[in-house]
């Protein structure tokens, strides 16, 4: 596994705080809102890169395997599931 820290990230990231704006018909946000909102904001799902998490677990299980292990392992997943994930991780 090689990594190309130029080369972009997959991820959700929520981008900024801004209070949605309220027409006169809707509600102003309630503090649960808000709160909901902010923990949402810490979330992983929306902070940590996929690309870059699926990296270091798999370089993770190579480095406590050792390179011939690790092969080993490889070869006992599906070769779709290989070309899939060499192709999300290309460049990486």
């Amino acid at each position: 596994l090689s990594r190309d820290p130029n080369e972009g990230s997959f991820c959700m990231l929520m981008s900024h705080l801004e209070e949605p704006k309220v027409t006169e018909d809707e509600e102003p946000p309630t503090e649960q809102d808000k709160r909901k909102k902010m923990l949402a904001l810490k979330d992983p799902v929306h902070t940590v890169s996929l690309q870059q998490f699926i990296y270091e677990k798999l370089k993770a299980q190579q480095e406590l395997l050792g390179e011939q292990g690790f092969q080993s392992l490889m070869e006992t997943v599906d070769t779709e599931i290989v070309t899939q994930l060499q192709e999300f991780l290309q460049g990486f």
